[in-house]
Parts: structure tokens; sequence; C-alpha cells
């Protein structure tokens, strides 16, 4: 698929199958197994085309046709609240 990763130059990928999850409009599908090339060293994951709209259309059976999964689970959700961290002291202050 890639001859070097676009995220840290690596030339070396291997052939892995991976969780994907697709999103769309606050929608989730988890899809396990899925095949992608993946970089030897930062880890970042290429899919085919074609791997993407098989699971947009298996996303559209499910939330829009109301085809059955195999699976559900529950996901807990939160937002995230920055804290304020009060000024550290550095070495040497």
């Amino acid at each position: 698929m890639r001859k070097i990763c676009h995220f840290c130059g690596n030339k070396n990928f291997r052939q892995v199958n991976v969780q994907y999850t697709y999103t769309h409009d606050d929608k989730y599908l988890i899809v396990n197994e899925v095949p992608c090339e993946q970089c030897e060293y930062c880890g970042e994951q290429y899919f085919k085309a074609d791997t993407i709209k098989a699971i947009e259309q298996e996303f559209d059976q499910i939330y829009v046709h109301g085809k059955k999964t195999k699976e559900e689970i529950r996901v807990p959700v939160e937002r995230f609240i920055e804290v304020d961290v009060p000024n550290q002291v550095r070495a040497g202050d």
C-alpha cells in the first residue's frame, strides 16, 4: 500500500488486523479484525479505500436500515474539564 509513513518517514510496514472505530453524527461503530498496513516504527495505520467503504456501508445498514449487530457494548462518556494546575517550581528556581 504505502512506500513511506507520512507521519514518521519510516519505510517498514507490517500487515495486521486491528480494531477500527468509525464515527458519524455522534454515532459509533467498532469493527474488529480490520486489515491494514501499520508502520513498524510509530504504529500509524493505513487502510485500503475499499475497506473503509465497506465499514461505512455496514454503519449505514445498522443505523439507517436497522441491521442487528453481533454485539453491543456500553461505553462511558465524559467531557474533558481543564484543571487549573498551579505553577510548578522548575529546577534551579
